[in-house]
């Protein structure tokens, strides 16, 4: 699984993997049941260490996107129901501000982050990573 790491964001590289994951189970890359590389496996393909990888695999059995078996990997979980209202509003202004923090650090307009959310929502070609 390939996974973009940017050592100069100023985001940590174990979100950086954990966003990437979330990324790709939303769009429908991955699937309940499927099995993520160990996170051997994964730190070596990135060259990171062991425990950042894992941090990451952590917060998403947290958050409930994958389940950890032990000997066997880390698996995608099946679609959890959403979240109240309230709570989801709270952590969609979480994301976006980090989001756009991101998009600042780029020197990406207002404009240029609508054009770009717009392109993903309609899955244009060459708007996913």
């Amino acid at each position: 699984m390939h996974v973009p790491i940017d050592h100069h964001s100023g985001e940590p590289i174990w979100r950086q993997i954990a966003e990437a994951v979330k990324y790709r189970i939303v769009a429908g890359h991955l699937i309940a049941g499927d099995r993520l590389p160990s996170i051997r496996e994964l730190s070596g393909q990135l060259e990171i260490n062991v425990r950042t990888v894992a941090r990451a695999y952590d917060e998403l059995a947290r958050g409930g996107l994958l389940v950890m078996q032990q000997g066997r990997g880390a698996f995608v979980t099946e679609p959890q129901a959403t979240l109240p209202q309230r709570q989801r509003r709270t952590e969609l202004v979480r994301m976006s501000k980090r989001f756009l923090a991101e998009a600042a650090r780029l020197g990406a307009g207002r404009s240029e982050v609508i054009q770009v959310l717009e392109s993903i929502e309609m899955g244009e070609p060459g708007a996913a990573p």
